[in-house]
């Protein structure tokens, strides 16, 4: 399920050993961006989190539902105007054991910035 269509998109992914590494574009031409703001884009934080839940269907090939954000740090501005590319960095991601839940740890960053850290479980 793609919620976010046409606000990014993946340039790269590396997908080994329980981890997976996707490099996406934000797309500075998305209406989102129109309304959160015009002269100074930044990408809101549901947003932030929907990506890393659109990349984690990708990679465990399954829809999720958001079941719990247990922690969640906005570190920096995430603004199509000023980065190009973002990295989404998926670790501990584990599946419980009646594989119900998928919990993993995300950490979303730039070539110079970290711009948030986030503990998802999902369904």
């Amino acid at each position: 399920m793609v919620f976010l269509n046409e606000l990014y998109t993946i340039s790269n992914s590396n997908l080994n050993n329980g981890n997976a590494v996707f490099n996406i574009k934000l797309n500075p031409g998305h209406f989102i961006y129109k309304a959160h703001f015009p002269d100074e884009p930044i990408t809101p934080g549901v947003c932030i989190i929907q990506i890393a839940l659109e990349l984690l269907e990708l990679y465990l090939k399954r829809s999720l539902q958001i079941s719990q954000v247990k922690n969640v740090k906005f570190l920096s501005v995430m603004s199509p105007k000023y980065v190009a590319d973002i990295t989404y960095t998926f670790t501990k991601v584990s599946l419980s054991d009646d594989e119900q839940f998928v919990q993993s740890l995300v950490f979303v960053s730039g070539e110079d910035s970290q711009y948030a850290k986030i503990s998802l479980v999902c369904k």
